[in-house]
């Protein structure tokens, strides 16, 4: 009797990863936003100093957008660096 071999296997292609693209809206508020600074400075009486204000004004925003990504993405379970000198242990890390 002859041995019956198993058909292999078809390998098949995982699906692509892509990366979440960002709502038009979003980049839309962006550019606006980029606009009216533009604007601000151009009509400022002393354009440097608006211009340093306005993009102190958005480092601000962008932190803040970093700390609310890194407490989403840190579990209970992670160590993690909270600051300088200071790092965070978390219930599984022990």
């Amino acid at each position: 009797m002859a041995a019956v071999k198993p058909k292999a296997r078809k390998k098949v292609a995982a699906p692509k990863k892509t990366a979440p693209k960002v709502d038009k809206a979003f980049l839309s508020a962006l550019k606006n936003v980029e606009e009216m600074a533009i604007a601000q400075i151009s009509s400022a009486k002393d354009p440097f100093k608006t211009g340093i204000e306005i993009i102190a004004e958005i480092r601000k925003v962008t932190m803040r957008i970093e700390n609310e990504i890194e407490d989403d993405s840190r579990a209970l379970t992670e160590a993690y660096d909270s600051g300088p000198g200071m790092v965070g242990i978390g219930l599984g890390v022990l």
